[in-house]
């Protein structure tokens, strides 16, 4: 994507592209008044998504979004480190594509939606909340889900800990259920004079992304970003006990400060298809069924996670020290950067030529700046410039912080 191109508008950023048929819409809102976890914010995702003051019910906003061609609008939240954003995805055919001019009905349908929620709908909100927690049941359910939810709540100390990660229902159903629509409406109001950044992608010309800009009104926030780095984690070894076969394996280390253009060669390094996690822990030692390794930015930590049988925990941690050994061989390095490098550019032209994968990919990292206001190109010139001796100044720093098991109990 070449980043000369890009519009601005009141924060909000245009890349036209008349190769696709469609218009991709994301709006990027802060999120915090809240001190009750993220339950508020994922509740008000659902509420937003289905009563409105234009509309008499969820059906209704579902029928006027088919007779718009089917737009889709869909509202979520995340946290970057302490840092909590709303986001809402719009997706819709172009006009231009069909010949159909409904440009102003498409964007006043946005508008109300986002702009008018009725926070009066008691009913509604019981609905809601029922669903939710239908939706939170079902995902923990999934082992691989709550493996990772055991995960993050077990070494993580409690103040740091996300509600997403709670695996307990009868503590989750009394968070959700205490919530209040006034809460609702105070987060909401808080998240809508907050507009943080947003992009518009697709079949649109300048002009009607302006109208689109405009028609929104957006309040751009005036507080600074700021993330919390170096959260503590538990040290030491923890194993529970999961139904099935499977075992699931997290080995995680502390990491000093790493830029994005070594984070990125760093996941190209340990996650490709020659990269050190396979041929380390399964081409070599037959360890795993699937491993791959994460680095979270804002946290200063990289995990190694690995599907194992139940009796290859010690090989499995053995393997992850060989890994970071040749991490910080700088020999090693160099031989693996220039292969990374290569494959990182062909990463870039197969991410141009595909809609979806820009979306993904731009939409994800550039819009919520977390590229600490690089853009792409940029971090993509810093990629190519970077050394062995810049990255093992990372490596080199990695130290071995814990390690959790969840451990198959079957045919025990």
């Amino acid at each position: 994507m070449d980043f000369d191109r890009l519009v601005e508008n009141n924060g909000v950023y245009l890349y036209q592209d008349n190769n696709i048929n469609t218009i991709t819409i994301r709006l990027n809102f802060m999120g915090g008044l809240s001190n009750r976890d993220c339950a508020i914010d994922d509740l008000l995702c659902y509420y937003l998504a289905m009563t409105n003051k234009n509309f008499k019910n969820d059906n209704e906003i579902t029928q006027r979004s088919k007779e718009l061609y089917s737009l889709n609008l869909f509202f979520s939240n995340e946290y970057c480190s302490k840092q909590k954003y709303i986001t809402v995805d719009i997706n819709l055919i172009s006009p231009e594509s069909i010949d159909v001019d409904y440009y102003k009905d498409a964007f006043e349908f946005i508008r109300q939606i986002i702009k008018e929620p009725d926070f009066t709908n008691e009913e509604m909100f019981k609905i809601i909340k029922r669903k939710y927690l239908a939706q939170r049941r079902a995902d923990l359910s999934d082992i691989d889900e709550y493996v990772d939810s055991m995960y993050n709540q077990t070494v993580t100390p409690e103040k740091n800990r996300k509600y997403d990660y709670a695996t307990d229902m009868r503590y989750i159903t009394r968070v959700v259920n205490s919530i209040t629509l006034d809460e609702l409406k105070k987060e909401y109001e808080y998240m809508i004079n907050n507009y943080h950044s947003g992009f518009v992608y697709g079949k649109i010309s300048e002009d009607r992304f302006n109208e689109f800009v405009d028609s929104m009104s957006l309040l751009r926030t005036k507080q600074e970003v700021t993330y919390e780095r170096d959260v503590p984690t538990i040290e030491g070894e923890t194993e529970i006990d999961v139904d099935g076969e499977q075992s699931y394996i997290y080995v995680t280390y502390d990491m000093d400060q790493v830029s994005f253009a070594q984070l990125r060669l760093l996941r190209k390094l340990l996650n490709s298809s020659v990269g050190l996690c396979y041929q380390i822990l399964r081409e070599k030692g037959g360890l795993v069924y699937s491993s791959s390794a994460s680095i979270l930015y804002y946290l200063k930590k990289m995990y190694f996670y690995g599907e194992i049988d139940k009796d290859k925990k010690e090989q499995f941690i053995k393997g992850v020290e060989e890994i970071v050994r040749l991490l910080q061989d700088k020999d090693v390095l160099n031989n693996f950067l220039e292969r990374a490098k290569v494959e990182m550019l062909i990463d870039e032209v197969y991410i141009s030529e595909d809609a979806d994968k820009i979306v993904n990919e731009v939409l994800d990292s550039y819009v919520l700046k977390l590229y600490e206001g690089l853009n792409r190109t940029e971090v993509n010139h810093q990629i190519l410039d970077e050394t062995a001796d810049s990255l093992y100044n990372v490596t080199k720093s990695l130290k071995r912080k814990n390690v959790f098991m969840a451990r198959g109990m079957d045919n025990e």
